[in-house]
């Protein structure tokens, strides 16, 4: 969902994008399309909205967003990472 101006009224013309408000409502809805919707540990809602018990934070390191996170059902706690990049490796045994 973004931001929109209302068309003047007679104007015919679309709607225009709500400029005033800069970045926020683009990355509104990218927190709350990419936010952790579960707890990793027992798998209860984290979101209030549909009935959980946690809380869902985001900040960013460099291009990572991190998203702390508090399941109230089961106590955990924790970061979660959306990268851009991860890069692995196998073990030698």
């Amino acid at each position: 969902m973004t931001a929109v101006r209302p068309k003047a009224a007679g104007s015919g013309g679309p709607a225009e994008p709500d400029l005033a408000r800069g970045w926020f409502p683009i990355d509104a809805e990218r927190h709350r399309r990419d936010a952790p919707k579960y707890c990793p540990a027992c798998a209860a809602a984290l979101s209030l909205a549909h009935g959980g018990q946690g809380l869902t934070t985001e900040y960013w390191t460099g291009t990572d967003r991190v998203f702390v996170c508090f399941c109230g059902a089961c106590g955990w706690s924790g970061d979660i990472v959306l990268a851009d990049r991860v890069v692995g490796h196998e073990s030698a045994d």
